[in-house]
């Protein structure tokens, strides 16, 4: 049957995303981030939906080849899988077509891959600090609204985070842009993977703190247990860290609460860049919301809704890359997925299960 190897691939995916500690990592749907009409169903059905239509072809085209014409009911056969992936593209093609020009906001994205912590010297540590600022300066004078800086960029005492908070507040003043910071917070009684968001004022605006840790690496750091969503310029913006992303439930949550885009402080392994700038682009897609991501040992990267990348770049040691780009911000609604959610992978799940427990005996014609 030319339905049960794609729904038993779509069924998988949802059940590896649910239950695997590492999310979404690995599905097949990110091999299609190139083929942007190919994976708009996901703002409809979600990832498995890319992986199901992927899987629908894989299926049709090698039945058709071996069996022809002599199928039983050939229009039926060939006739819905080319039916299901015409229409798929064919709305793909529509939503990149958006009929209102959204407003441009100009963002900016600094990346050095040094990690300051001991055994850094203190004079390793000014340099990194100083090649920020003179990057988020640059960026400002270049007409960046908002600049974006990475995961973990030093791990903080409770007295050196508040001298930073100050020189951060100050570094923002100083250059009229919104900034986003990556800290590890060593408090007392918990280690905090943290973002700051900083208003062109000089005002701490928001502390987000991740809430998916990378198992036993970070199992000494406290999870966050919620969102946070700040208005600038009038667009909601939501805070997320790096790994969040790779959850498509967590990407849902701010897909509902109508957020323009997402500024994400980020920290990869070099070899899985592309796949976690992957990740963050199709969130993106199936919830609405462009993703604006500062990747240590990785790439900054800037995407659309529709997964447009609007600037990519690798980052480096010092002194360290930055990152122009315009990114469009269309009115912040959830897209379908956002609302309803996975059901279409449950149903896969249930189809699946279905034709495994189909009575003894029963035919099952190759359509």
């Amino acid at each position: 049957m030319v339905f049960v190897f794609p729904a038993l691939l779509a069924a998988v995916d949802t059940l590896v995303s649910v239950f695997s500690p590492h999310g979404t990592a690995g599905s097949f749907a990110y091999t299609q981030m190139d083929a942007l009409p190919v994976i708009q169903i996901a703002s409809v059905l979600g990832a498995p939906a890319i992986v199901f239509l992927v899987g629908l072809f894989a299926s049709t085209v090698p039945i058709a080849v071996y069996h022809g014409p002599r199928i039983d009911r050939p229009l039926i056969a060939y006739g819905i899988p080319t039916a299901l992936v015409t229409l798929a593209l064919g709305f793909g093609e529509l939503r990149l077509r958006p009929t209102v020009d959204a407003p441009l906001t100009r963002v900016g994205l600094v990346a050095i891959d040094d990690f300051i912590n001991p055994p850094a010297s203190p004079e390793r540590a000014a340099a990194v600090w100083n090649a920020y600022a003179d990057g988020v300066a640059s960026l400002a004078r270049q007409g960046a609204r908002i600049v974006v800086l990475p995961e973990k960029i030093a791990a903080l005492s409770p007295d050196q985070a508040a001298a930073r908070e100050r020189d951060l507040a100050s570094l923002a003043q100083r250059t009229g842009v919104w900034l986003v910071v990556g800290l590890q917070l060593n408090r007392a009684g918990r280690k905090d993977n943290a973002s700051w968001l900083f208003t062109p004022q000089g005002e701490l605006f928001a502390e987000y703190r991740k809430l998916h840790m990378v198992p036993y690496l970070e199992s000494d750091l406290t999870p966050g247990n919620e969102t946070e969503v700040r208005t600038i310029d009038g667009a909601p913006y939501g805070l997320a860290i790096c790994r969040d992303l790779l959850f498509a439930g967590f990407g849902r949550t701010y897909g509902r609460l109508d957020v323009s885009a997402l500024l994400v402080p980020a920290w990869d392994f070099y070899r899985d860049a592309w796949m976690a700038s992957a990740m963050a682009e199709l969130r993106g897609v199936e919830n609405g919301y462009a993703v604006i991501r500062a990747g240590r040992e990785s790439y900054l990267n800037v995407s659309d809704r529709y997964g447009h990348v609007d600037g990519r770049i690798r980052s480096a040691p010092l002194p360290g890359k930055t990152l122009l780009a315009e990114v469009p911000l269309g009115p912040a609604t959830p897209t379908l997925y956002a609302r309803t959610g996975n059901v279409f992978g449950w149903l896969c799940v249930a189809v699946s299960i279905a034709w495994f427990f189909r009575r003894p005996g029963t035919r099952v014609a190759i359509q």
